[in-house]
């Protein structure tokens, strides 16, 4: 029996362990029936040292103080085959030893000393945790108006287009797909690992092209030019495309993930939302990404689920 999402809304939802494997910036979900009760001694609280430290780097953190700052849990292990790992069911962050400090596993590393990879790594895993602690709100009217509008934005989408979707079964061949109506738990999974992916690859882009300063820098002309090249080459290449683990263990045995076809891929709306309020990015990197991922990298329609 796969644990449930609590929180309001939607109701019912199964949880499961979000991964991210080493090298690349996406999310394997898969089951762990661990209990809240269970969470390891060795968790830290480092929310607060957190935030200092990323805005002292200049990275966002708007979005990280309307999490409460005991409400995840941050343990460190020597994980072999990921990098992280995200448990929804007991709001726990499991990080890579490498991300702590002296790689001896007690508190979070000093984000000035991340590689730009490690960092977006950081960022993905805490939008994990933001979507986290939206959908479990006991009350969504008390949350901040732009946790609001996240939750708004993710429900809707989770109506339509991220049900009723194209895969592509085999990750090889992009123009074969398949259409599925994806259960709950599967269309939060997409969800959650399509924005978790973006938000990881802009953070990651960002330093890279402010050569790891970007509280000293701005985006001119020929920055905003790189920045748009550089989201063009992942649109066109799928790199920005969400996946999940299916529902059903025969499927499973055949596939561990199913991708995303670039129908259902992220859409402008979501690209707008995510630069402008969760990474405070200015109005003009919105316009690219939306003009960017407005454009079709695929003659398929995406489908409709009205």
């Amino acid at each position: 029996m796969k644990p449930i999402i609590g929180g309001s809304p939607p109701h019912g939802w199964s949880r499961r362990l979000l991964v991210v494997c080493l090298g690349v910036l996406s999310v394997i979900s898969v089951l762990v029936p661990s209990s809240r009760a269970e969470r390891p001694s060795h968790v830290r609280h480092p929310w607060p040292a957190l935030i200092a430290q990323a805005e002292a780097r200049g990275l966002p953190t708007g979005f990280l103080k309307e999490i409460a700052p005991d409400f995840v849990d941050v343990a460190f292990e020597d994980l072999r085959t990921y990098a992280a790992e995200y448990h929804p069911e007991r709001h726990q962050m499991i990080l890579n030893l490498r991300l702590s400090f002296n790689e001896a596993g007690g508190a979070l590393a000093d984000l000035t000393r991340m590689t730009h990879h490690d960092l977006g790594l950081l960022y993905h895993e805490l939008l994990h945790a933001y979507l986290d602690y939206l959908f479990s709100a006991s009350d969504p009217t008390a949350l901040s108006p732009r946790a609001r509008r996240a939750l708004a934005l993710a429900t809707a989408q989770l109506h339509c287009h991220y049900r009723f979707v194209r895969i592509n079964p085999i990750r090889q061949r992009r123009t074969a797909t398949e259409l599925r109506f994806l259960s709950d738990e599967d269309a939060w999974e997409v969800l959650n690992e399509t924005w978790a992916v973006f938000v990881g690859w802009a953070i990651w882009t960002k330093l890279e092209l402010f050569h790891g300063q970007p509280r000293e820098g701005t985006w001119t002309p020929e920055l905003l030019h790189e920045w748009r090249s550089r989201l063009e080459a992942a649109h066109r290449s799928g790199e920005l495309l969400g996946y999940y683990e299916p529902d059903d263990p025969e499927e499973r045995r055949i596939a561990r993930k199913r991708f995303i076809a670039p129908t259902n891929a992220l859409t402008p709306q979501e690209a707008e939302f995510l630069l402008r309020e969760i990474l405070e990015e200015p109005r003009e990197l919105a316009d690219i990404a939306k003009a960017v991922l407005a454009q079709k990298v695929t003659d398929e329609s995406t489908p409709s689920c009205q």
